[in-house]
């Protein structure tokens, strides 16, 4: 797209309290974007949306919606089973992508929405949100920079408490979502580990149901998916990690959700710690400097204006005013440019997480991830 007067006309599938949070409010603070249509399952919610924010038109039919005479790009925000119908379809139309993660239910259809954007030559995003967040960001920048030298470890924990209630929900139906937490929250992980070390080249998984799910709506039975995991890597550059998910924790913070990272090297090394609450905070050593960790001021850039008291303020600014992610993608498609993460990053987290559902069913052990 090159005419920088005219908006890029999106189209949103998927109308659940996400695409309300995350996508809409995002679009709606850029000037080069426009949400024109949006596609839900049912039409009373659609509707609603639709007339929330404003947007001409709405559908229960994606496979009308999805026309490139009324769209330039869409936004896939679905149930993961329904990811590579809509998005290969998107694709076969000549339309920009932003696919939510998991990418996919197994590797195979990763793999094949992959090729295909290769093929068409769309730009294609996967929202892995958490890279773009302050602290992660700078941690980015230490690595990058030599605050740790060459890594030697890198510990991630991701503690929520979505599984405690027990309750029929999609992400745990395997059927529908593919796996549980190894899909919704080890995706992150597993992409920021990639984002700040390099290649994973082994991987190995425990996992675990602690709590009982409902039954369906419909009360046909289904395999519950892992509401825990932990993970083990190595990197090919010989560094080796832990990544940690969890959805049956208790954080009894606001959002009861928290995120800890610590990374050793032979130089220094970095603790990271966000709260979801008022805490995100990294701290560091140099291996020539005595202890303890001392925090280290998150630079100005990086904040880049967002808010910086209470953590759900500076993940609205983030993702709005300062337009990280879907900003990005709007810029990236208008520019003709590719943007990262793509929806090869995409299929290969999903590798990744295919190979640490076969670890975990089995004993654990590392299994060879170089594709």
């Amino acid at each position: 797209m090159t005419n920088e007067s005219i908006p890029l006309r999106v189209g949103i599938v998927g109308t659940s309290w996400w695409a309300d949070a995350m996508y809409l409010p995002a679009f709606a603070a850029h000037s080069g974007a426009s949400v024109v249509g949006l596609c839900g399952r049912t039409a009373a919610t659609a509707k609603a949306l639709a007339d929330t924010w404003d947007v001409p038109c709405f559908s229960v039919d994606s496979d009308d919606f999805l026309d490139p005479e009324r769209l330039d790009a869409v936004v896939v925000a679905t149930s993961t089973d329904s990811h590579e119908e809509l998005t290969m379809t998107a694709l076969d139309r000549g339309l920009h992508v932003l696919c939510e993660k998991p990418l996919a239910p197994d590797l195979a259809a990763a793999d094949r929405m992959a090729r295909r954007a290769a093929e068409t030559g769309a730009i294609t995003l996967v929202p892995f949100t958490y890279r773009y967040m302050p602290t992660n960001q700078f941690v980015k920048r230490l690595v990058d920079t030599g605050y740790v030298g060459a890594p030697f470890h890198l510990n991630m924990r991701y503690f929520t408490g979505y599984a405690r209630d027990h309750d029929y929900n999609w992400r745990f139906d395997q059927a529908l979502a593919g796996s549980g937490v190894l899909g919704d929250l080890g995706s992150h992980w597993l992409h920021v580990a990639r984002w700040l070390l390099g290649e994973i080249t082994h991987i190995g998984c425990v996992s675990n149901s602690f709590y009982q799910r409902g039954p369906r709506p419909d009360s046909t039975p289904y395999e519950q998916n892992e509401d825990s995991a932990l993970m083990t890597v190595r990197f090919a550059n010989g560094a080796h990690g832990s990544l940690q998910v969890c959805a049956a924790s208790w954080e009894g913070t606001e959002f009861n959700q928290t995120h800890h990272l610590d990374l050793h090297g032979a130089d220094g090394t970095i603790y990271a710690v966000n709260d979801w609450s008022n805490l995100q905070q990294v701290s560091g050593v140099r291996a020539d400097q005595p202890g303890p960790a001392q925090v280290l001021e998150i630079p100005n850039d990086i904040w880049n204006g967002a808010r910086r008291d209470r953590v759900h303020d500076t993940y609205r600014d983030v993702f709005r005013a300062g337009g990280a992610m879907v900003g990005d993608w709007v810029d990236a498609v208008r520019a003709g440019q590719p943007i990262e993460p793509d929806l090869a990053e995409g299929a290969m987290v999903q590798h990744l997480i295919e190979l640490a559902t076969q670890s975990a069913a089995g004993d654990g052990r590392l299994l060879d991830a170089r594709r």
